[in-house]
């Protein structure tokens, strides 16, 4: 058997319920909720009206949110294993714009702007010392081939080459013989 509706349910339409709910989920305390809906809806209520309008329109609803939260994850985890370059760099242009709309905001706490600012900074960062070894890598494969050509030109080297040895050991033996003491 249901239980009585609450005056918050019986005397507000579906839009101002809906309001009330988000109000309500947002984190908002019963008591300024109840003076919202005095001064927005110009309905008077105890506080005790909020209890029953939550177990029977909120706690629904937060479930409800938490479904698509978990399905909009779901989704997003989806694209992000397809493509995660894609993501990433989308989640990082969402982030700068986010510390953009803080910036300018007159309402904003700072404590926030310099969490976000702090992880722009830090994916900033990250894209250095990405290209740090991107450069790296071209410098060592750079490297590498010109000591190749320097070596493949060596008696030595086409001795080693030529051998019936495996590939592994070939490879030991040109590394010594290129690198000296740096091969290891």
């Amino acid at each position: 058997m249901r239980k009585p509706k609450s005056k918050l349910e019986t005397e507000l339409d579906d839009a101002q319920q809906a309001a009330l709910a988000d109000w309500l989920l947002s984190g908002m305390p019963y008591h300024q909720a109840r003076e919202l809906v005095q001064k927005d809806f110009g309905l008077r209520v105890a506080l005790s009206a909020f209890t029953p309008f939550w177990q029977t329109v909120c706690a629904p609803a937060l479930v409800a949110r938490r479904h698509r939260a978990v399905s909009t994850a779901n989704d997003v985890a989806a694209a992000a294993a397809a493509d995660p370059g894609r993501f990433d760099d989308a989640t990082i242009d969402a982030l700068k714009q986010k510390a953009f709309e803080l910036s300018i905001s007159p309402h904003a706490l700072p404590g926030q702007v310099k969490a976000l600012f702090s992880l722009v900074l830090k994916s900033r960062d990250q894209d250095l010392k990405s290209d740090q070894v991107n450069l790296a890598r071209q410098k060592f494969q750079r490297d590498t081939a010109a000591l190749f050509l320097t070596w493949s030109a060596d008696q030595r080297a086409q001795a080693i080459s030529a051998s019936p040895s495996s590939n592994a050991d070939k490879i030991e033996q040109l590394g010594k013989l290129m690198f000296a003491d740096l091969w290891k």
